[in-house]
């Protein structure tokens, strides 16, 4: 069997399909219908809370002067009563059709915007890391890769030279020969690169230094040096939709200014509650993207020329940063001004990943914390870092809404475990 048939008979039996799938932007299920739909709850809430007060207020004055009341203000109280409730009436019902108005609005909006003329075909790369644990094992996240219904134009393996101070081996299906790599430098920073036998458009990145988790995209940054080029990065681990690259342009050109990933959530220096958890709904900006599920940013988001170089400096960091890249990739694209933006589609999605190989990573390493060894990571960092880089600040609704959303969803979740029998684990 042949490399190609090889990839071909793996991308079959993932389940996606080539073609003939039709892909959905799902904003407004996700985001504006669980908004309106809380909304709604808290407005309800509010004018019930109103008018039980307006009620007790009544009864006790009532009780104070019951006869004078009933004899000489009867006819006005019912007056009074019934203009109440006609008022309440009529602010609940603009309440309710000016939210509508809003959602349709803003579902109208995103209607249109996808049916915008359609745009230049942008420059898109894949880029991925991969070490000497899982080098042997990408075959099929190659595959998935390589299989787009539209192709991406290059995909980067970024290979360190030496991984825990031992050599890694490429094998041959993926590399022919080291001599047959070209070496170059980037202000300083040695590095090799060469097109793999596996396909044409599959191309090596081999580090002189390892830069850890973060080399999907810090390796992808020597070679690439177009502003507006757009990177997605992934994990080696993971197998892509053959969609992904077009519903990236789609999401690209819809928000041109934001990383766009599928994986995302809120954190905050020692935030023991809500532990960094990812959000499923309602949301559209977040603190940190997850690499998992392929994060989408331009090559402008990381600086240009030597104002890239800043970003290499994880090297110098402690093992938290080194090995935390969500938080750390994150924490770059911030402090460029760059916002984390989710999307929520029927095509790309975290569910719509498998597994290619079970990778033993940071997420799996036992820790003490909550959140597990990734969020205790990320915490450590932000120490290293300073807490005015926990990035909590970055995410829509502000620092101080998402720390009483955040804690109050970590004490819902804590209590609902120690009501199962789990004991009191707030993640």
């Amino acid at each position: 069997m042949t490399p190609s048939d090889s990839l071909r008979t793996s991308v079959g039996s993932t389940g996606h399909a080539f073609s003939g799938e039709t892909c959905t932007d799902l904003y407004a299920e996700r985001v504006m219908t669980p908004r309106l739909a809380l909304f709604s709850v808290l407005t309800g809430l509010a004018v019930c809370t109103l008018l039980l007060r307006w009620h007790r207020c009544r009864s006790r004055r009532r009780k104070v002067n019951p006869f004078q009341e009933k004899v000489v203000f009867k006819s006005f109280a019912d007056l009074g009563d019934h203009t109440r409730w006609k008022r309440w009436l009529t602010c609940f019902l603009a309440s309710t059709v000016a939210w509508i108005t809003v959602f349709l609005w803003c579902t109208s909006s995103m209607t249109t915007a996808n049916r915008n003329p359609a745009q230049p075909r942008p420059r898109m790369v894949f880029s991925f890391t991969t070490t000497s644990q899982g080098i042997d094992k990408i075959r099929p996240t190659l595959d998935g890769l390589v299989h787009q219904i539209d192709d991406f134009d290059a995909i980067y393996v970024v290979i360190p030279r030496t991984y825990q101070d031992r050599p890694v081996t490429i094998p041959s299906w993926l590399l022919a020969a080291d001599s047959t790599l070209n070496r170059t430098t980037f202000y300083g920073l040695s590095f090799a690169t060469g097109t793999s036998p596996y396909h044409p458009k599959v191309r090596l990145v081999v580090l002189d230094t390892d830069l850890g988790p973060a080399s999907k995209v810090l390796g992808t940054l020597l070679v690439e040096q177009e502003p507006d080029t757009i990177i997605v990065y992934g994990d080696d681990d993971r197998v892509y939709p053959p969609q992904l690259r077009e519903r990236v342009q789609h999401y690209t050109q819809k928000y041109p200014s934001d990383a766009i990933a599928v994986l995302g959530g809120w954190i905050s220096i020692e935030d023991g509650l809500y532990c960094g958890r990812s959000l499923a709904v309602g949301v559209n900006r977040v603190s940190f993207v997850g690499g998992a599920g392929g994060v989408a940013v331009k090559r402008k988001f990381f600086g240009m020329g030597d104002a890239t170089m800043p970003a290499f400096q994880v090297g110098n960091l402690s093992k938290a940063c080194f090995l935390g890249d969500d938080y750390y990739l994150s924490h770059l694209l911030s402090r460029n001004g760059v916002r984390r933006r989710l999307v929520f589609d029927s095509c790309w999605n975290v569910e719509s990943l498998s597994e290619s190989f079970s990778h033993g990573g940071l997420s799996h390493a036992p820790s003490t914390h909550p959140g597990g060894a990734n969020v205790e990571h990320y915490q450590q960092c932000i120490r290293e870092l300073g807490e005015h880089h926990d990035l909590s600040g970055d995410s829509e609704f502000g620092s101080s809404f998402m720390f009483v959303f955040s804690r109050a969803w970590g004490l819902f979740r804590g209590l609902w475990n120690l009501y199962v029998g789990s004991g009191f684990v707030t993640c």
